[in-house]
């Protein structure tokens, strides 16, 4: 693992910059040698006279190069902040070689390499998640575009039993009579059957239930009846962004509880589903978050999956299911091809000089468990740049069906040919007139594909290094609990079920919510950027942040921690608690721990040193 990356001192980086070196002659003799009988343009007596604009450049390039110093040090084992860390060597060097080309990934005309690279990238991607040979997957900019994209396609199918109806009834067929929440699954089968078995003109899609055509109220008014989407109380902030942007309306969006492990209730799921239909409501989407952006958890999508099988048997309406994994995605690794586990329940350390051996709660059972059924979503949103350790932008959204692309189509002629049958857009090769997103770097699509061709996605490869940023995770979870000294200790909010771990200080002394807020924003202040007049060569760690609102996390979801933080509900309800955060991703705990150096539990010592100062 240690030649994945450059290391926090740069150690590989005397091969790796003689390898880029070797990419940029490449591509400029790639230009010398491109019908080298045009000859030069830009002339020796040209270039003698660009001395001055060299040296302005050289002059603010070093500049640039001086003020980037001041940047975070994702690097470094110090930094346990937001979700970033190291990118692999592979990722950097495909998109450094694919960046010089430029090429925009809106079409093969533009980008005739790149974006079969991003076909094929995509491809190990979405089998990697456990979707099949049929799916449709392509890069987004990120997890927030791809889930855009998720529900923008969940909302289409919703209404397609209607257009298959019509579509029938122009063949001749009988109507199906599915209507609102028709199995996913089998709409799209059925959708597939009739344009493969008959020549469908994408004309025929301009039903009056189409939404794309007629917008969301039209439809939902055609209808009798509301869309609604589900989403967990720790889902992400963009699906608030997507149901404006969408025209659905944030007030549709449901939360369902989530359990003091921060995974969705499936009992409340259940029951928010019939309290739906028995308003005259139907769902649009279920979301599952598998690895939340704040707590890490992962939620039960094999008990999800379950509970959509056993309402569909009792004649109940059926739901599209959407994994946001934008986070957790690349924690399926761990299990491919088989579950490898996450080690011995227990973590070697040192505290205060002296050797310890401390118990671990590894996330394995349940967590693996959902992973395993991931395949079975509707679809699914991966961020490549988060665990997948490659340069920023790169997320993925992967369609367990590729019937879903002419749902998605747009007219582009200078793009592609208008398709004149339906037929054609599920073999089609192109990406842009079927995506949200039109130009897009190539040069994400070679970062994607050179790491994981080169860096496996399964246990051996790329699950090895997830194994161990989870169990990293869990060490520091365990320093947490058992660190203490008189004055102050620490109370996490859940053991993690991933690689983040959210937590308070707080002091031993009879404290109120107020005081504990405040003391954990200085510490926040004292670990992270968030002064603009602090140096990062002052910052010795680094944390993240976040908070927990009573209008986001009800009082029964967090009311084991507030227990345990020594606080009351309405506490909670009048002020929220502002909590640490530090996401465990970068890959170098393990090696600093074999040449004596505990970083982790260096970081422990120093936030209680911090706390007893704000304190004192």
């Amino acid at each position: 693992m240690s030649a994945w990356f450059a290391g926090p001192k740069g150690e590989n980086a005397e091969w790796f910059a003689e390898l880029l070196a070797q990419v940029t002659w490449d591509y400029y003799f790639w230009r010398r040698n491109y019908f080298p009988e045009d000859g030069v343009v830009v002339g020796a007596a040209d270039r003698r006279q660009q001395d001055e604009f060299r040296d302005r450049f050289e002059d603010r390039l070093n500049e640039l190069l001086g003020r980037l110093k001041a940047d975070c040090p994702f690097h470094s084992p110090r930094y346990a902040g937001h979700m970033i860390a190291e990118q692999t060597l592979p990722s950097i060097a495909g998109y450094f070689a694919a960046m010089l080309y430029n090429p925009n990934n809106v079409a093969y005309e533009s980008a005739p390499v790149t974006l079969q690279l991003e076909l094929e990238a995509a491809a190990m991607i979405s089998t990697m998640l456990g979707h099949g040979e049929g799916a449709w997957s392509h890069l987004t900019s990120g997890g927030t575009m791809a889930n855009f994209e998720a529900l923008w396609i969940a909302r289409s199918v919703q209404y397609l039993p209607f257009i298959i109806d019509e579509i029938r009834s122009r063949r001749g067929e009988p109507a199906t009579g599915a209507g609102l929440g028709a199995s996913p699954r089998q709409t799209l089968a059925e959708f597939a059957r009739l344009y493969r078995d008959h020549t469908i003109s994408q004309d025929l899609l301009a039903s009056p239930y189409n939404v794309a055509e007629y917008g969301v109220a039209a439809v939902e008014s055609r209808v009798g009846s509301r869309g609604v989407i589900l989403v967990p109380e720790t889902h992400h902030y963009c699906f608030s962004k997507a149901m404006d942007l969408l025209g659905l309306g944030r007030a549709q969006l449901v939360r369902v509880r989530v359990d003091t492990d921060f995974r969705m209730d499936v009992a409340d799921l259940d029951a928010k589903l019939d309290a739906l239909e028995a308003k005259g409501q139907h769902a649009l989407m279920v979301v599952a978050v598998v690895g939340a952006t704040e707590e890490g958890a992962v939620d039960p999508v094999d008990k999800i999956i379950a509970l959509r099988a056993s309402r569909e048997a009792a004649g109940k309406r059926s739901f599209w299911l959407h994994a946001d994994a934008a986070y957790g995605g690349y924690l399926r690794t761990v299990i491919l091809p088989e579950r490898i586990g996450l080690g011995e329940p227990w973590a070697d350390v040192e505290v205060n000089g002296q050797a310890m051996r401390l118990p671990l709660q590894l996330p394995e059972h349940g967590a693996c468990d959902a992973l395993e059924c991931l395949g079975e979503c509707d679809s699914i949103t991966v961020d490549p740049h988060k665990l997948g350790y490659v340069p920023y932008p790169a997320g993925v959204v992967s369609f367990r069906t590729r019937a879903v692309k002419p749902l998605a189509r747009q007219q582009a002629p200078y793009l592609e040919e208008h398709a004149a049958r339906v037929q054609d857009d599920e073999t089609s090769n192109q990406i842009g007139v079927f995506t949200l997103e039109g130009s897009k770097p190539g040069a994400a699509a070679a970062a994607v594909w050179l790491s994981h061709q080169v860096i496996a996605l399964d246990a051996r490869g790329h699950g090895a290094l997830v194994q161990q940023t989870i169990r990293n995770a869990c060490e520091l979870h365990a320093l947490l609990e058992t660190y203490g000294d008189e004055e102050i200790r620490a109370v996490p909010l859940c053991a993690p079920g991933s690689n983040i771990v959210c937590y308070a200080l707080r002091p031993r002394r009879e404290s109120s919510l107020s005081e504990i807020n405040l003391l954990n924003k200085a510490l926040y202040e004292r670990f992270s950027m968030a002064s603009a007049n602090r140096s990062v060569y002052e910052q010795r760690f680094f944390v993240s942040r976040t908070t927990l609102e009573p209008s986001r996390y009800a009082t029964e979801t967090v009311s084991d921690f507030l227990e345990r933080l020594g606080v009351t509900p309405s506490e909670y309800e009048r002020e929220g608690v502002f909590m640490l955060r530090s996401v465990l991703m970068n890959p170098w705990y393990g090696a600093a721990k074999q040449r004596g150096r505990y970083v982790l539990s260096d970081l422990v010592a120093e936030l209680h040193v911090a706390a007893r100062a704000a304190t004192s």
